[in-house]
Formats: structure tokens, sequence, C-alpha cells
């Protein structure tokens, strides 16, 4: 020290510091470490105690590492309590999705759902997304409902006594009847060329009818009293939607073991392709019992059906009778909920019922 501004009677401990702060470009470089490494440098052994210092450990249920909720603190903590918080820990969890407000002028003008990119029915992972979603928004705001694949609104009753009937719900259920709203669906599409042993197991088998060939024709083409396609053998596919129409018809969800883990109440319907209708693949099956080419079998699973069952194989049951009859409307039986019936059109599948998911399974069955 060649000079210093202390006055002659400092005491020896004011002597040291001054003397010390002398050393300042040698040690500023290691105060500056000091004050940042925490930000820069995260050994493994500390990161617990970083997650509790800065106020993150809310995160931990929801959130599988130390290392990754170090790395969500700064841009998450940011822009926490917005849209943009919500899909960074939507990102954490493995997840993206679309955040959908009602409008402002409803009551519940701060609730919202989210268009989820896939279908999740484990709890563990709706519970983590419900968390972190939690986290992450504005205290006023409430995540009110998760979709994928099956969302049906709530009918808007434009302020008239609609508002209070069951159209201003919509689809989901709650996971033990508390949290928001989950609502997912799968859909599952078949063709099956029905056969002569299949509508004769059914008893509804009508031989067909030969058409006639226009080398057979031995009068003039203007006087012919019949269209050229030939009404008896549509007359024949009419009988035949029509009877399947008649009869009660079920779907059959079965495990590896072909054991049934129950029965769908589903709808048959008489059909024709055509312009609009029932989506089926990239075509449209049109109701109609004039010319029909088959019939349109489907049912949607409900929430919870089968739930904690994996189904191998679903098929059709025709006209078979319910066990209970005291409960001839319930839409879904256990093992033992039908007597008789035909089982037709079998096919493989992989279904795993879950309680937040509907499956949509559709049978297009061609004569």
């Amino acid at each position: 020290m060649t000079e210093t501004l202390l006055p002659s009677n400092a005491t020896p401990i004011e002597v040291a510091l001054d003397r010390a702060g002398d050393q300042a470009p040698k040690i500023d470089p290691a105060l500056s470490y000091i004050s940042g490494w925490k930000h820069s440098v995260q050994p493994p052994d500390l990161r617990p105690y970083l997650v509790h210092e800065f106020g993150m450990a809310v995160l931990q249920p929801y959130v599988e590492t130390y290392a990754a909720i170090l790395a969500l603190r700064l841009p998450w903590c940011e822009v926490r309590g917005t849209h943009e918080a919500i899909n960074q820990g939507l990102a954490i969890v493995g997840y993206s999705g679309t955040l959908k407000d009602p409008p402002a002028r409803r009551l519940a003008w701060a609730e919202f759902q989210i268009d989820l990119d896939r279908v999740r029915d484990e709890r563990e992972d709706l519970f983590k997304i419900a968390g972190i979603v939690d986290l992450s928004i504005p205290v006023r705001s409430t995540f009110r409902r998760g979709v994928n694949g099956h969302d049906v609104p709530a009918a808007e009753g434009c302020r008239t006594r609609l508002s209070g009937s069951i159209l201003s719900n919509d689809s989901g259920v709650r996971i033990g009847g508390k949290g928001p709203k989950w609502s997912f669906g799968r859909n599952y599409q078949f063709s099956h060329d029905l056969t002569e042993a299949d509508l004769t197991a059914i008893g509804i088998w009508i031989p067909e009818i030969n058409s006639p060939l226009w080398a057979d024709m031995d009068f003039p083409w203007v006087t012919a009293t019949f269209k050229w396609a030939n009404d008896a053998e549509q007359a024949r596919r009419v009988s035949l939607a029509m009877s399947l129409e008649g009869l009660p018809c079920w779907l059959r969800f079965a495990d590896t073991q072909n054991q049934t883990i129950g029965y769908r109440k589903a709808v048959c319907r008489a059909v024709d392709q055509g312009l609009s209708g029932y989506a089926f693949g990239p075509d449209f099956l049109e109701p109609s019992t004039e010319n029909p080419l088959g019939v349109h079998v489907f049912a949607r699973t409900g929430f919870g059906d089968g739930y904690g069952s994996e189904a191998a194989s679903v098929s059709v049951v025709i006209d078979a009778d319910v066990t209970d009859q005291t409960k001839p409307g319930q839409l879904w039986l256990e093992p033992t909920g039908l007597t008789g019936g035909t089982e037709i059109a079998a096919q493989p599948v992989s279904i795993l019922f879950g309680e937040t998911v509907r499956e949509h399974v559709q049978f297009f069955l061609r004569f």
C-alpha cells in the first residue's frame, strides 16, 4: 500500500480492511463467480437445495428431475400466469395443447379447456397435466376440461330456459369426482361382407337372384317394363336390411382368451353410399331403405365401460336377449348380460378401456 486515506488513529481492523481492499482487482472475478455460480453451475448434489431456495418445490410432484425443474425456472417464472406458462409446463410433462377460453360475456369466463395433442387416460399423467396447469395459470382462472378425440360442448341457450337444462353440460368426467373434466375418444371402423352362413345363422337368408343379361333380351329396349337395375335383387336387399334393423344389436368386446369383457348396445341402420350421413373413412353412409348396400352398425362406449380391461377383439351380436329383463334399457352389460343371439364379423383390436375415454366402433355390413 503506497497511500491511504485512513486517519492516524485508525484501528488495526480498519487498517486490515483497507489493505484487503487494495487487492480488489485480484479477487473481483472470484466475487463475481460466487454471486452467479448457482445460476450457471448446478452440481447434482446441490440441486435439491437450489430448487427449495428458488421456491420451485411446488413442481416436484409433476416434474421428474431436479434438473428439469431448474431448467424450467427462469423461463416459466417470468411468464407464469399466462398462456405461455401453460405451454411450457405441458411441454415439460411431454404434452402440448391449444387453450380455449370461453366468451367474456359468460359468467364462467375464467374457466378454460385445453385441446390436448393425444389421448391420455393414465391417472398419473392426468394428475401431472392438471397439476402443472394449475400452477401455471392466474389465480382467478380455472382449468375446467381437457379433451382429445371426443369433444361434445354444451349447447348455448342464449339466456333462455334452455341454459338450465341438460343442454348446458358438456362431455367428460372427473377423476374421483373432482378436478378438471377429461373427455377423450378413439374411432374404429370395420367392413364385413355378409355371407350366406351369417344370414342363415341370423335366420333371414334370402337366396340371391341372378340379374338378366343384355344378351338374353329378345325384345326392343323401348318396350321394357322394368328397370335394368334388377328390381327383384333390390327388393331382396331391402328385405334383408329391414330385417336386420328390426333385430336387437350389440357389440361384444372380448379379451385375448376370447372371454367376454362386456356388451355395448348398438344402432343398426340400412345405408347406401352418399354425400352426407355417417362419416365412414373418406366416404359417407347415408340412411336408405330404398336401395341399401348394407347396414351400418355403430356404438360408442360410455366413460368407464370395461375400465381396467383390454379388448383383443370386437364383434356384432344380433338378436340376443337381455338376461335381466328388469333393466332392458341398459347400454353396457357385463359378460353374463346377454343370452342367445348370433355373433358375426369378429375383428381384432387393441383397446385399453379407460375412465376418461369413449371408444367409437363402426361396422359396415355389406350384402
